[in-house]
């Protein structure tokens, strides 16, 4: 009886104590759920890589971000003309930068206006974690996001980085 209750002070002690991910200290969004091709007719890819395919409506794409900043009626002119032609939009095609394409990524998963297709498993991801944070150094400090897709980081923005 004591064998027993030591190895499962043991077992509680080494799995108890031991994380395999850190807390994530962040808000739960909810993405579009499903691949509803009437919602889908036409849409823009955001992120198309090997694990993963996200993508959004083009209807959302063409009133949120980036067009919803100055200087981006032109690219928006061009998405709504190329939405006309064709089904399928690239997301990298109507930014001014393809470094934009992760803010752009970000602000879609940060609002849930996007779906979001795990290849592997064929099969959609209903929700994601995002944390802000904020890390103080010695002479900087630097703040962002950080995206969770089933508590493994996916995506990490940099928004500030202040140096005293």
């Amino acid at each position: 009886m004591k064998n027993i209750i030591s190895i499962l002070v043991i077992i509680v002690s080494i799995y108890g104590c031991k994380k395999d991910t850190p807390e994530i200290k962040g808000v739960v969004v909810n993405l579009i759920s499903n691949d509803d091709p009437i919602i889908f007719k036409k849409s823009v890819i955001l992120f198309d890589y090997s694990n993963y395919l996200i993508k959004t409506p083009l209807d959302t794409f063409i009133i949120g971000y980036p067009f919803n900043m100055d200087g981006y009626t032109d690219l928006k002119n061009k998405a709504i003309n190329d939405g006309a032609l064709k089904d399928i939009l690239i997301v990298s095609d109507y930014l001014k930068s393809k470094s934009d394409s992760i803010n752009t990524l970000a602000y879609y998963l940060e609002t849930g206006k996007c779906y979001l297709f795990d290849k592997q498993t064929k099969k959609s991801i209903n929700s994601i974690q995002v944390e802000a944070y904020k890390e103080d150094q010695l002479i900087q400090t630097t703040s962002g996001r950080r995206f969770y897709i089933r508590n493994k980081l996916f995506l990490e923005t940099v928004d500030m980085i202040s140096i005293f």
